[in-house]
């Protein structure tokens, strides 16, 4: 694939509807990300855009040349190449595009998920420091992905199958129901079921003891039960293939979704990014489950 500038967004490397787009750097993390993804692409049956990113431009008294720039590019094709051989090896039948460019690879991330289906990395690549459980890139693609993102956790698929863990979605309130819409798609694309987590809190009132829980639920209990009904009863509708869970547990988001990952397939949040004092953030509880969750964490764009 040509880059007439090495950035991906020319004409040649444009995302369109029905591509998923992986970023690559050749570590371990970026290759299980990029076996998920060409399993992700063949179930959509999308276009598997595998893009390698260039360094960011170090400080320095010497100013790059259009030679460093061209030979920083020309690695990261020979990364990306390589690549997508692999994800072609995995996926007989899969039309893979290969692009390396000299932009940073998460501004080439960004810039190529803007209309893909779906944007996949790994928790970190070759620039992570050992035991970091979050790499650079994924955060900042946390906080700035304008389309869905899948950090990938874990092992890779041992084979094209689909996987068999659920898809857990975390729920919160009845206008943000775009994150079950995207994890009804996939449970039906892989034949998983779908868990939808509504977390709630009592009231906390200074200096007053909270009575022992009584085996009755609590209003609170109840409201949530109704607001889960009501909430995914159109949902169900609309995909009534897919089985789907529905729970509300009493305490803090994060806690809930981190347990429900262990043995699941992927954990699906919405994220509505805020703009901070040191730039765009997610919120806590997106970040929790983003550093601690055991499987992959999808995150979807909510208004």
């Amino acid at each position: 694939m040509s880059q007439t500038d090495g950035r991906a967004g020319t004409s040649d490397a444009a995302p369109a509807p029905g591509r998923v787009v992986v970023g690559v750097d050749g570590s371990p993390h970026s290759l299980r990300a990029l076996d998920r993804a060409a399993g992700e692409a063949a179930r959509r049956g999308a276009e598997l855009l595998v893009l390698c990113g260039g360094l960011p431009p170090r400080r320095t008294a010497v100013p790059e040349t259009d030679t460093d720039r061209e030979r920083i590019r020309r690695a990261a094709q020979e990364v990306a190449d390589e690549a997508a051989e692999r994800a072609r090896g995995r996926a007989p039948g899969l039309r893979v595009a290969a692009a390396g460019v000299r932009e940073p690879a998460a501004e080439a991330l960004v810039r190529a998920g803007r209309d893909a289906e779906l944007t996949v990395v790994g928790t970190r690549g070759h620039g992570g420091f050992r035991g970091l459980l979050l790499g650079s890139v994924s955060l900042r693609l946390a906080a700035h992905a304008t389309g869905p993102l899948m950090v990938v956790h874990g092992q890779p698929p041992r084979s094209d199958s689909p996987p068999a863990g659920e898809v857990v979605v975390g729920l919160k309130a009845a206008g943000t129901t775009q994150p079950v819409d995207f994890a009804l798609r996939s449970a039906r694309l892989s034949g998983s079921a779908v868990r939808v987590l509504h977390s709630w809190s009592h009231p906390a009132f200074p200096g007053i003891a909270r009575k022992r829980p009584r085996k009755e639920p609590s209003e609170e209990a109840r409201q949530a039960e109704r607001f889960l009904a009501e909430t995914l009863a159109p949902l169900r509708e609309r995909v009534p293939e897919v089985t789907v869970h529905a729970e509300q547990r009493e305490g803090p988001a994060a806690e809930h979704l981190i347990e429900l990952s262990d043995g699941a397939d992927q954990v699906v949040l919405g994220v509505r990014r805020e703009s901070r004092r040191l730039g765009l953030q997610v919120g806590p509880v997106v970040q929790s489950v983003l550093q601690h969750a055991r499987c992959s964490v999808v995150l979807v764009p909510v208004s």
